[in-house]
């Protein structure tokens, strides 16, 4: 029998984990964001996309797993960061199984665009709730701080494409996301150490 309090070390162990993969797959979408601008431009984007995603669908679930370690303190933030994770999670779902039943072709349904665009909002929002809620917490203020590079990131990528348009905003992605990376693979490092908590 697993007691209440074995049951919250697994998860605790559960969202380390997350992190680091996230980190980990954040990585390899960064090698291959490299390997792909100085090598044969005929490498499909994909081979540096799908590792992107894993990567943020990952950090959203470990998002998910971190409500028990803020919960107590700030229970309205975590709940938000809690429910809006869920959004990104199931936005993300629905558009993947949208585009895989669909198939894979030239032009993007609206539907699709529109859950992609559910999905970012939602993450974002997710990941400004659970920063705010792990800085207020003040035992963990660090992780809460590491929450906020991908916010942070993202804000950048957003401010340069309005300004010097989305294509310059976007290619800071080779950078943006080694940032990202570690971050994610440092919350992972601190949740393990913290892992009592």
């Amino acid at each position: 029998m697993i007691t209440e309090n074995g049951a919250s070390q697994k998860s605790r162990q559960w969202d380390s984990i997350l992190f680091f993969t996230a980190g980990s797959f954040m990585l390899i979408n960064v090698v291959a964001l490299w390997i792909i601008f100085y090598s044969d431009p005929q490498l499909s984007i994909l081979w540096a996309a799908i590792p992107g995603i894993i990567a943020l669908t990952t950090s959203v679930i470990g998002l998910l797993k971190l409500y028990p370690r803020i919960s107590s303190e700030t229970l309205w933030l975590a709940r938000s960061g809690a429910g809006f994770a869920l959004v990104a999670g199931t936005a993300l779902c629905i558009a993947a199984i949208w585009i895989f039943a669909g198939g894979i072709s030239e032009s993007i349904p609206n539907g699709v665009l529109a859950l992609i665009g559910i999905f970012l909002v939602s993450m974002v929002i997710a990941f400004i709730c659970n920063a705010v809620a792990f800085l207020i917490d003040g035992s963990s203020r660090n992780i809460g701080y590491l929450l906020i590079v991908p916010v942070a990131s993202w804000g950048i990528m957003l401010v340069v494409g309005m300004i010097k348009g989305l294509e310059v905003g976007i290619s800071l992605d080779f950078y943006t996301n080694g940032l990202i990376a570690v971050a994610f693979l440092l919350i992972g490092f601190l949740l393990r150490k913290n892992k009592g908590r």
